[in-house]
Parts: structure tokens; sequence; C-alpha cells
């Protein structure tokens, strides 16, 4: 699988300190830490550097694998908790209305 790359700034585990790995196929460096911690404490809006648009061709190539298994991860994630509402009887209609879908599309999507 290549290296793993923070979700957030792209960088590869080769370029910082610390990363750790969170739910979802998630993961946050040490540096992206710090940025929440300042924006938890008042800071302004979150640099740059968390937007890809600004990232170095190479970052974004060397990302692509880890942002899609994120969104595949995120997709499953998704799956098990709308199976989990299912369990509990709630309806089709009250899962797509969060969603912004119909009832249909909800239960095309996840039936």
């Amino acid at each position: 699988m290549g290296n793993l790359h923070c979700s957030f700034c792209g960088k590869s585990d080769q370029e910082i300190s610390k990363l750790a790995a969170g739910p979802g196929g998630l993961h946050i460096c040490n540096e992206c830490v710090e940025v929440c911690q300042l924006i938890m404490n008042g800071a302004e809006a979150p640099p740059a550097s968390f937007d890809p648009t600004h990232w170095p061709t190479e970052r974004l190539i060397g990302a692509l694998g880890a942002l899609d298994a994120t969104a595949e991860s995120y997709k499953e994630h998704l799956a098990r908790a709308v199976d989990a509402l299912r369990e509990r009887d709630v309806s089709w209609a009250k899962i797509a209305e969060p969603l912004g879908i119909s009832r249909q599309s909800a239960w095309e999507r996840f039936n």
C-alpha cells in the first residue's frame, strides 16, 4: 500500500514526526493537531495548507490512494450507521432526510 498520509494536509508519514489513526481510515499528523489546537483556542480558519489546491503536485499524487481509501472507509462507516438505524426500525424517509435524498434513493443506496 505505500505511505500513509495525513487526511488534512496530505503530508506523508515520511514528511512529519507523528501520524495518528482515527476512525474511518482518517489519519492526522502532529502538525495538523497543532493547527486544530490553535483553532480551538480562537484562531482564524485553517491555513491554506489544508486545501489540496495548494498542495505540491507530488503530494497530491502521493495522497490520492490514501484519500480514496478514506472515502471508501467512510462509505462503509455510513452504511453501518444506516444498518444500525434500520435495525432500530427507523424509516427510510427519516434516514433520507438528513442526507438530502428521497426515501426511495436511500433505500436503493443502502438496501
